[in-house]
């Protein structure tokens, strides 16, 4: 993998504290006659110490954080897949192998519940040394048959992430109690960056199997710990979950047992306000101390506030069009020359420029710029005549009529609402001849319909499970992998690139092979590419280290006030 950086900046802030003491002088007072003689009192007991108050609880200190519509499906750190659930994840779970601390780095992979690991020559056999003393919240120790336990039952339960095992490890073993074995399929240079993402997490397997959970073979119907899991948490995170409410808000608390020492928050309160105005109105009156995925306006009436600083970076999350290529679906959409004039008939400035106002990238293809082998010269531009050349040498020159079913009223990648980029959409084919007719479903029965390979065309969105370039080209490249199998795409020479690359050392060889992944997915025009976001978040200027990062976006362990 080759390195790369990203910048995140912080807009800094400084408290001034002045403490001023005064004393007032006293006058003396005048000299009085003797009052005459009285008799003698009984001698009181000279209080030595002021009487007992009641003890008054310490304040608590609390951070609220407000996020736009969350589509958090559960909190099982196994099954989770969506775009809200990793920062909670990475605050209530942990994984062996981490980025380094604050996040800020993201080039490198260093040991978190590991203490050290060692890699076979043939890049196939991963050894992991764990570190000793570190507890669950539940008080019982980690041992590497918690580490087995956790990665199987990832597998095992075959719910979306399941391929980040399935698809790679042979065999996962525990020689002793603080060793753990992991010998792969065959050579990947992106497994260490692949054991970073929150489906890798560690869970306490003595008390996920009390609430039913099993990393046997037939845990996809066995396994009954989920309903536990989406109240409750099970690891080594520095906090622990206590409420979930769908729809509202998911609390976490300070872990006592943490192995790290304690965290600086003893209540963390994640709260779904949907609606961009309110959200800012709640961060300027102090309701909330961080505000997610506010609009571009609200960003920009909040700049040079010093009572607030705002975080910028780019991320690897993108929002793309998706185009079936079952001709049973829509039969126009299954000829490649429909889909490529789709493809030259979209405004990317009008979407970047005027509907983002500059705050996001045009992400080329399905690979984010800032990785191996990307680059930004790749990225189509719009030509109007060559969309309708294309449509009558498909036979369309009158045009051709397909319907888009999308996640409606949700802000796609947290910078732009899925109804405004569907207009957009409907409005720029509709210059070329194709009748765009938009549908919106709530995002749930959207998710589920794409994820079976039911929509003729959808716009959704992406975000990181690791790293590394191959976890966009094995998804998107590979027939029947996660995204290829939506859309019903196969391309035998692009899956063999993307599949051979991951195998591939030499990284001027990888970047190479991901270059030419990214030229053929372009010329098939299933997946274009639209947006890849930068992510700007407002938060109080009294918080320290409210750092930014793609995998799980916030890391509250680090944070303090």
């Amino acid at each position: 993998m080759k390195p790369f950086n990203r910048s995140v900046r912080l807009l800094g802030f400084a408290i001034a504290v002045g403490l001023i003491l005064s004393a007032c002088a006293q006058p003396i007072a005048p000299v009085q006659p003797a009052a005459p003689a009285q008799p003698a009192q009984p001698a009181q007991p000279t209080p030595t110490e002021a009487p007992a108050q009641p003890a008054q609880p310490a304040a608590e200190n609390v951070l609220v954080v407000g996020l736009p519509k969350a589509d958090t499906r559960t909190l099982d750190p196994h099954r989770q897949y969506e775009i809200t659930p990793p920062q909670i994840m990475r605050a209530t779970y942990e994984t062996l192998v981490t980025l380094p601390d604050k996040g800020a780095t993201i080039d490198r992979v260093e040991p978190l519940l590991a203490e050290s690991y060692e890699v076979s020559e043939d890049a196939l056999v991963y050894t992991f040394k764990l570190r000793s003393g570190v507890k669950f919240a539940s008080g019982n120790p980690m041992t590497a048959e918690d580490v087995v336990f956790s990665f199987k039952r990832l597998g095992a339960l075959q719910d979306n992430p399941a391929w980040l095992f399935n698809d790679h490890v042979a065999s996962i073993e525990a020689p002793d109690a603080s060793t753990v074995k992991i010998t792969l399929k065959e050579p990947n240079a992106a497994f260490l960056s692949m054991l970073v993402s929150p489906n890798f997490t560690v869970v306490d397997s003595k008390v996920v199997k009390e609430k039913g959970g099993t990393d046997a073979d037939n845990a996809k119907d066995a396994d009954k710990a989920t309903d536990w899991l989406d109240s409750n948490s099970a690891g080594t995170g520095p906090y622990v979950l206590k409420e979930w409410k769908r729809g509202e808000q998911v609390v976490i608390e300070r872990n006592p047992n943490y192995w790290r020492g304690s965290p600086p928050f003893d209540r963390i309160i994640f709260r779904e306000i949907p609606d961009d105005a309110a959200r800012q109105q709640a961060l300027e009156r102090g309701d909330i101390d961080i505000a997610v995925g506010l609009d571009v306006d609200a960003i920009k009436r909040l700049e040079g506030n010093a009572d607030f600083q705002i975080i910028v970076g780019n991320t690897l999350d993108m929002t793309y069009l998706a185009l079936t290529t079952n001709a049973e679906l829509s039969k126009g959409l299954a000829d490649k020359r429909v889909r490529q004039a789709i493809k030259h008939a979209i405004d990317y400035d009008g979407i970047l420029n005027g509907l983002l106002g500059g705050t996001a990238l045009h992400i080329p293809t399905i690979i984010p710029l800032g990785l191996l082998g990307t680059d930004p010269a790749l990225a189509p531009k719009r030509d109007v005549e060559k969309a309708k050349s294309l449509l009558k040498e498909a036979g369309y020159e009158s045009g051709l009529e397909i319907t888009m079913v999308y996640p409606g009223e949700y802000k796609l990648s947290n910078v732009i609402l899925a109804d405004t980029l569907a207009a957009k959409l409907q409005e720029d084919l509709g210059e070329v001849g194709v009748k765009l007719n938009v549908e919106p479903r709530d995002p749930a029965s959207h998710r589920a319909d794409y994820r079976g390979g039911k929509l003729m065309a959808t716009i959704a969105d992406w975000t990181p499970d690791f790293l590394d370039p191959h976890g966009w080209a094995s998804a998107f490249a590979v027939e029947g992998a996660a995204a290829a199998k939506r859309v019903y795409y196969a391309n035998k020479e692009a899956e063999k690139l993307a599949l051979d690359a991951a195998k591939t050392t030499d990284p001027a060889k990888r970047a190479e092979m991901y270059r030419k992944v990214q030229e053929l997915i372009l010329d098939d025009a299933v997946f274009i590419g639209l947006i890849q976001p930068k992510v700007q978040i407002v938060a109080s200027a009294k918080l320290k280290d409210v750092i930014y990062n793609p995998v799980y976006f916030l890391d509250y362990y680090f944070m303090s006030r």
